[in-house]
């Protein structure tokens, strides 16, 4: 007897699955930002597609309950965009410290806020967006689907916070803050500085006036140290001082007064704390210093070498009572916390490093090459241990230090190196983004080896060279960046 011809058995597919099984040609269950279709195989979910969501369902498909207010419904762009702000955005801004300001604060408030809500799905959607381009984006581009959701959900988060501008209620000014952070970090994933500063400015602004006239009213202290954070960080990025929280001396900071201000360091929130106080004093003078020509050098040489001398010596008096802390406590800590510690070496020992040839204009003696290989194989032992490797995050973590060696090492194979070791992690750390951070430092490479003779030939890869070039000159055009200390100081547009 004839068999009969086995049917395939055909199941049907989703129009609406992530990228990974369209590709498979199987169903897909849709699960925000990891489906478990992949999650359970163990592949790689490359997410979804916004704009394959059918416009009827984009209209009437609501989230679960995102709102404690009743009537308020979400679309399922926005639900898949909180997800990746929850899941992905969140545990990598503090990846490298414990911080209630995301889980407990940030998340919370967008529970309940609406403007908070659509800033956190605007921040979600440019993160997705910046994965998926190597976090080279540079600029808006409304022919994307989801820059054109992020436009929108800007636009919904300033007419919430329009329609409340005159509320007398003071946790608004929470509100206002964290929607400002928001902004900050989705304008400096889209490349736009000039944008996000002046959003950093606003929340500062609203910063000063909580402080000084709702005294009545305390923000979290975790809410004010990031705003601190970037406020010193923007040092680099324009006027070379930060815009509220300015450096008036080191005699007149608290924390530094009294005998030994580093000798109690026995927790990792001591030598957070310590590393913040010499990070905020560094940050600035760095920022005076490095674009700053040989000749004003001279000129005030004094001021200079004093603060120079100051602040160096707090960062090595800082480094002994360290020593002491890994010899005797290190041991005892969870490899968490251990994590934590070797990111705060790394921005010490990165900062102590710059503040000694800071007033060296020209080329850097070989008499510092040693010290710019250790700051290398310190950053390359740290990235072997650390698997976590998150492509936003607002700590300072291997940048500086590595943008250090690439850009100022007389050795230029350790250089090289260390240009090869940024190239290998693309991620932003606060403003600072790896991918402009290897342009330079290529572009600065390349023109010292003109200089010296050396054949033109591509240092890396032909390919990747001329996409880090083209990106660098993309983001550039739109911004004032011949005001960026360190641009000013390697000299890199400078024929």
């Amino acid at each position: 007897m004839l068999q009969g011809k086995r049917r395939k058995k055909y199941s049907k597919r989703s129009l609406n699955g992530c990228r990974t099984c369209r590709i498979r040609h199987v169903k897909c269950d849709e699960h925000p930002v990891i489906c478990n279709n992949c999650k359970s195989t163990g592949r790689k979910c490359d997410g979804y597609d916004m704009h394959r969501l059918p416009a009827n369902k984009r209209a009437l498909t609501s989230t679960l309950n995102i709102f404690t207010h009743p009537g308020r419904v979400t679309t399922m762009d926005e639900q898949r965009c909180f997800a990746y702000f929850q899941h992905c955005s969140i545990p990598g801004l503090g990846v490298f410290f414990d911080s209630p300001l995301w889980q407990k604060i940030v998340l919370k408030i967008s529970h309940v806020d609406p403007a908070v809500y659509h800033a956190a799905n605007m921040l979600g959607a440019l993160h997705e967006d910046s994965n998926a381009n190597k976090m080279r984006v540079s600029g808006e581009n409304l022919r994307q689907a989801r820059h054109r959701f992020a436009l929108q959900q800007a636009s919904r988060a300033y007419t919430h916070l329009s329609q409340r501008r005159t509320s007398k209620d003071p946790e608004f000014r929470e509100v206002m803050l964290v929607c400002c952070l928001l902004f900050v970090l989705s304008e400096l994933l889209l490349g736009r500085y000039e944008k996000a500063f002046q959003h950093l400015h606003s929340g500062l602004k609203i910063l000063k006036e909580s402080q000084e006239c709702h005294r009545n009213f305390s923000l979290d202290d975790s809410l004010v140290r990031i705003f601190r954070r970037l406020d010193v960080e923007s040092a680099h990025f324009g006027s070379g001082t930060p815009f509220l929280f300015k450096y008036s001396g080191i005699g007149s900071d608290p924390s530094l007064s009294g005998q030994g201000p580093f000798s109690n360091m026995v927790k990792v929130t001591d030598v957070h704390r310590s590393v913040t106080i010499l990070l905020n004093l560094g940050i600035p003078f760095l920022a005076r210093c490095w674009p700053i020509s040989a000749s004003q050098v001279a000129s005030e040489y004094k001021e200079l070498f004093l603060n120079q001398h100051m602040i160096l010596s707090l960062n090595l008096q800082f480094q002994s009572h360290f020593e002491i802390f890994l010899r005797d406590i290190y041991h005892t800590l969870s490899s968490r916390d251990q994590q934590s510690v070797d990111v705060l070496q790394l921005q010490s020992l990165s900062q102590i490093l710059s503040l000694k040839t800071c007033l060296i204009k020209g080329s850097i003696p070989d008499t510092f090459t040693a010290e710019y290989l250790n700051l290398l194989l310190a950053h390359r032992g740290f990235l072997a241990k650390f698997s976590g490797r998150s492509t936003f995050t607002l700590d300072y973590g291997v940048l500086p230090g590595l943008w250090v060696v690439a850009s100022e090492c007389p050795n230029y194979s350790i250089r090289l190196q260390a240009i090869q070791t940024l190239h290998s992690w693309p991620h932003c750390e606060g403003i600072i983004n790896s991918n402009v951070v290897v342009s330079m430092a290529l572009r600065k490479l390349r023109r010292e080896l003109g200089i010296c003779g050396q054949p033109n030939s591509s240092i890396m890869d032909a390919n990747t060279e001329e996409e880090l070039s083209q990106y660098l000159v993309n983001m550039m055009s739109a911004q004032q960046a011949m005001n960026w200390s360190f641009i000013r100081g390697a000299e890199i547009f400078i024929k």
